[in-house]
């Protein structure tokens, strides 16, 4: 026991001073590498913007990840909820600096790998996964408040863990809506927004806010437009959402095409969110709510990352309450196939994961997928 305790000592001793001596230029170099990553948004953004419009860029064939007979099901009247939806986690998160790679391995080693080596997390563009099937994106939003003009970023952590493709959330917002240009008649695309809690923050940021959520609000419908599916776009002539889950009275898919749909995850704002409109007809997002909220009128969307306990009430929450529930296949550094596999064969209409299919990739050693590598199949 002595013998171990020492051996955890001068493991610990190396590895914390190279977390200590590697800060200073943390910083500065996520700083560095930020100003890269917002330039490299505009200058994606506006090349985008240019071959869509010269026509260069031809519309994605959802046939190629679908998994089924898309135009049956579109035909026999397949509701939302019976669609399933592979997802990606912090969709928007680029490699990290070297500096962090550093500090992750230290803290995973320090941590007997508790904390999971995240730094070595790098995920495509939006387009680029929403052209290879991945219908459901996952996005932190931090709040700047500068005098009065209110802006959101798009990032894991401030000063230290700032690597991103979608800094500028109204850039990454007209980047969604130019892709649904080009393709107009997509299954709907759901995105999950989740303000950060501020633990460092950058000068002007903000913690989210009642006021803030709103203002998240007015953007969403200024860069969406008609894109927008709303909760009252969901609701139609049902007073609540629990009287559209009694009578399993979700929309059709066939009348959703080309829409968007934004899930407001789980945070401190959500509840002053609701009570601002108990109705939610007013409101641009689905508030996303847990297990211990299924019995509010306004619940529709509810989060059960646990995959065993996602894969348990399946038939309580799916199958009976009629809801959507988001889970989790895996986390990055921390993949447990059993996990996966209880995400997959569960019901939740949104599985999230680090590892999609892209671009045709199927040789890695895991990846999440529904049958024959699709990321979208009926739930029926």
């Amino acid at each position: 026991m002595l013998r171990s305790a020492f051996r955890y000592i001068f493991r610990f001793i190396p590895l914390l001073i190279t977390v200590i001596i590697t800060l200073p230029p943390l910083f500065s170099n996520a700083d560095a590498r930020l100003l890269l990553d917002i330039e490299e948004q505009k200058t994606r953004i506006a090349a985008l913007e240019t071959a869509y419009e010269n026509g260069e860029i031809a519309p994605v064939d959802e046939n190629l990840f679908f998994d089924g007979d898309l135009e049956a099901e579109l035909n026999s009247g397949i509701k939302f909820n019976e669609l399933r939806y592979i997802a990606t986690h912090n969709s928007y998160q680029t490699e990290g600096t070297e500096e962090i790679h550093t500090i992750y391995s230290s803290l995973s080693e320090l941590t007997f790998g508790l904390l999971g080596s995240e730094a070595g997390f790098k995920r495509e563009t939006v387009t680029e996964q929403l052209n290879n099937g991945v219908y459901s994106l996952e996005l932190d939003i931090e709040t700047f408040d500068r005098n009065g003009e209110i802006s959101f970023t798009c990032m894991h952590s401030p000063k230290t863990d700032m690597a991103t493709s979608c800094y500028d959330f109204a850039l990454t917002l007209k980047e969604i809506a130019m892709w649904s240009d080009n393709n107009p008649d997509h299954l709907p695309v759901t995105i999950i927004v989740e303000p950060k809690t501020l633990v460092f923050a950058l000068k002007d940021m903000k913690s989210f806010k009642l006021e803030y959520a709103q203002a998240f609000d007015a953007l969403l419908r200024e860069q969406l437009g008609d894109k927008l599916f709303t909760p009252d776009d969901m609701l139609r002539d049902y007073p609540t959402f629990a009287a559209l889950r009694a009578d399993d009275g979700w929309c059709e898919v066939k009348d959703m095409l080309g829409k968007v749909l934004i899930l407001l995850h789980d945070c401190s704002v959500t509840q002053k969110y609701i009570k601002s409109d108990p109705s939610l007809r007013s409101l641009a997002m689905f508030p996303m709510l847990r297990k211990n909220d299924v019995e509010r009128d306004c619940a529709s969307f509810i989060l059960v990352n646990d995959a065993k306990q996602a894969h348990s009430l399946s038939g309580e929450l799916i199958e009976d309450g009629k809801f959507i529930v988001r889970t989790r296949a895996d986390s990055y550094g921390a993949i447990n196939k059993e996990n996966s596999a209880l995400a997959i064969e569960s019901s939740a209409q949104i599985v999230s994961t680090d590892y999609p299919v892209i671009n045709g990739n199927t040789n890695a050693e895991y990846l999440a997928y529904f049958g024959d590598y699709k990321s979208i199949k009926p739930n029926r």
